[in-house]
């Protein structure tokens, strides 16, 4: 199984430029906790998670309409490509501790997210994990 196959596609992305702010409203918007942040080519330069944000850009006493989001996302990004297997994203996944990576073209534009809910629904339906993933979140 490849990669593409079990993505969420229709990725949302920040620039690196954008606030703490956006990045919050984006989220929000998309109901979504995980963006990859990109430079002005497209490509993935970082991600930032909802705990990012609390974490690294409000606890710290930052200013969520002026803090940038390169300064409070991970930049150790791996990332894998559509046609990769389902067992490469596995092990980049485990090998750095992510719930959620990045799905990139050629080009290292992100086409879509890999996250563990999704392997778990694919790989081992009837597991804890994969009914919590399927389920509608809660609002």
């Amino acid at each position: 199984m490849r990669c593409e196959e079990i993505m969420t596609k229709g990725v949302a992305t920040l620039r690196r430029e954008a606030t703490v702010q956006e990045a919050a409203r984006l989220m929000a918007e998309k109901d979504v906790g995980f963006v990859p942040v990109v430079d002005n080519s497209g490509a993935v330069v970082g991600v930032l998670t909802d705990r990012d944000i609390v974490v690294r850009g409000i606890a710290d006493k930052g200013d969520p309409s002026s803090t940038r989001v390169m300064d409070i996302v991970s930049k150790e990004v791996e990332t894998v490509k559509q046609n990769d297997s389902v067992d490469q994203a596995v092990k980049k996944m485990r090998s750095m501790a992510v719930r959620r990576m990045p799905v990139v073209d050629d080009r290292g534009k992100p086409v879509g997210i890999v996250a563990i809910g999704d392997l778990a629904v694919d790989l081992d339906s009837r597991s804890a994990l994969a009914d919590i993933s399927a389920a509608d979140p809660n609002r």
